[in-house]
């Protein structure tokens, strides 16, 4: 198990912590990760192996949500088509285009795309915050992550997500969201605000869809994810419960020059491990596969899909 101590976390709000506590760490994207894949939640969040790989739609994406963050960073009489240039030149990311001319393409649209979205706004607008990372403890995990904006009216509070990428979010996609569920109970349990609005807002489109959660629904989602948290552990906990330290000194371990019939063969060993990873974290191939970090690690999503190029996400965005 991936545990962290209780008594470590901040922003988690009342009644968190307690000594000697530990919590399975939580976000909704990495719950997501696990319904999605667990082969590829192993990767990432047991044997934490790191790629280098980059990809261009992320690029993208998170290019326009700093742009929007700085945005409402800006003094009123500041706020400017022509600030948005600036700020989408300050803040982009041109990792994982196919060349420069790409990235140039994809940065235009990104500042027709800003502007587009902020000539909706009034001007003087203020969030209650941008880009806030909050978290609650619940009873099997801490629940922890970045709220793209948080509007306060009239002391309730509401969740907005901004969205990049080329479908347009119905009212089901809203109130199905695990993820805005999250969010809101965050604001309802760090913060103390009332909050059961949540927003998509698709930036493409200009399409923004809202869904009024109620405590039961939300209770619900709550339920969905602790089954998840529950889900994880036990994974987590019987693959480490077998799978010896081999950074821990052991007096019963014989030396290796010794002979020893009862050694285990270590491509037993490995072919062991294959076996209980596939019982415990196993691979479940979509048509992600061929965007995952870890494709050339997994037989798996290469017998599914071809690994695809960093740039070819893109087509997920607008056209």
């Amino acid at each position: 198990m991936s545990p962290i101590a209780a008594e470590s976390e901040s922003n988690v709000g009342p009644g968190v912590y307690g000594a000697n506590v530990t919590y399975l760490k939580l976000s909704p994207s990495k719950a997501a990760s696990w319904v999605d894949c667990p082969r590829r939640y192993f990767l990432t969040y047991v044997e934490r192996r790191r790629s280098g790989q980059t990809w261009a739609h992320f690029s993208f994406g998170n290019s326009v949500h700093a742009a929007l963050r700085e945005w409402f960073e800006l003094p009123v009489d500041q706020r400017t088509s022509q600030a948005v240039d600036v700020l989408i030149r300050q803040v982009w990311i041109d990792s994982g285009f196919r060349d420069r001319e790409q990235s140039d393409q994809w940065r235009v649209r990104a500042t027709d795309m800003v502007s587009a979205y902020v000539r909706q706004l009034d001007p003087t607008f203020q969030p209650f915050s941008t880009e806030r990372t909050l978290a609650f403890k619940a009873e099997h995990f801490i629940m922890q992550g970045r709220i793209d904006r948080i509007d306060l009216t009239q002391g309730r509070a509401s969740v907005v997500d901004y969205k990049t990428g080329k479908s347009i979010p119905s009212p089901g996609d809203v109130r199905g969201s695990q993820a805005l569920a999250m969010y809101a109970l965050m604001l309802q349990r760090a913060l103390g605000h009332a909050c059961l609005e949540v927003s998509l807002h698709h930036l493409p489109s200009g399409n923004q869809v809202t869904w009024t959660h109620t405590d039961e629904s939300l209770r619900r989602h709550l339920d969905r994810v602790t089954q998840i948290a529950q889900d994880i552990t036990l994974a987590q906990d019987t693959y480490e419960s077998n799978t010896p330290d081999s950074n821990t000194p052991d007096s019963n371990t014989p030396d290796s020059n010794t002979p020893d019939s009862n050694t285990p063969d270590a491509g037993d060993s490995s072919q062991e491990r294959d076996l209980m990873l596939d019982e415990l974290f196993p691979a479940r191939p979509s048509a992600l596969c061929g965007f995952c970090d870890f494709w050339s690690d997994c037989a798996v999503g290469q017998s599914f899909t071809r690994r695809k190029e960093p740039w070819e996400g893109l087509s997920a965005q607008v056209d």
